[in-house]
């Protein structure tokens, strides 16, 4: 990561702390710029709905990062190779299926609450994962491989050594790409009574109030760039 860089990061994490932990001056200064139709305060804490965005995003990306990298990883295997075509297929499927309608599905299940919309987030998150997973070990040269079987390597060693490491670019795409629209669809766990940066931005959208819409909106959208920098900076580093 270059000086520069470090710096736009540093700038853009100062402004979300300052925004999450002074709201009154940040409320004050979203009044200089829209007007408020109605006299709607939110009393709970911003930086509360902050901590509890970052716990659902935290915790269903990694599980998301572990099942969708071993899930990905197995199905390039000669064991798993048979599934291939169901799990690309179905991951393409849930990609296209919105993720309102997965979180919607939660609640008959698992009702209102905390543990379905991790549930949710999961399922649509770790769906970038595996593929990225899979196009990332398949794009590995056969002649490299081939090569590493020639020294001797048997397909744990050549998959440790070679085809992850090689492969890990391309993987932390996909991380990358599931963690940013991780943070902008776990706005919609409000729906679902989970907490988080939804919630003054649903309140908002109730009561027409374009101040409490924008202090849930633009904290995510900070949290979301600051995630898609910090990721794509550590990429950089596996540049050949």
């Amino acid at each position: 990561m270059n000086s520069k860089n470090k710096a736009v990061i540093l700038f853009i994490i100062i402004i979300l702390l300052v925004i999450i932990f002074y709201p009154q001056g940040f409320e004050r200064f979203l009044s200089l710029l829209v007007s408020r139709k109605s006299n709607t305060t939110s009393r709970t804490p911003l930086y509360i709905y902050f901590f509890q965005h970052l716990q659902m995003v935290i915790i269903s990306s990694l599980i998301a990062i572990v099942v969708g990298v071993t899930l990905g990883i197995f199905i390039t295997t000669d064991k798993g190779e048979v599934y291939k075509d169901i799990f690309l297929k179905l991951v393409n499927l849930g990609q296209a299926f919105p993720s309102p309608a997965i979180l919607a599905l939660m609640v008959p299940v698992l009702g209102y609450g905390l543990k379905g919309a991790l549930i949710a987030l999961v399922i649509y998150a770790f769906m970038p994962i595996v593929y990225n997973t899979v196009i990332g070990i398949e794009e590995v040269s056969r002649d490299v491989v081939e090569a590493a079987r020639g020294m001797g390597m048997n397909n744990y060693m050549i998959y440790r050594k070679i085809k992850i490491p090689l492969a890990s670019k391309v993987i932390l795409g996909g991380i990358r790409t599931s963690t940013v629209i991780n943070i902008s669809a776990a706005t919609l766990a409000a729906a679902v009574g989970a907490g988080g940066l939804g919630v003054p931005l649903v309140n908002g959208v109730r009561t027409f109030d374009m101040i409490l819409i924008l202090q849930g909106a633009i904290p995510v959208t900070l949290l979301a760039i600051i995630t898609e920098l910090s990721i794509k900076n550590i990429e950089h580093r596996f540049d050949v």
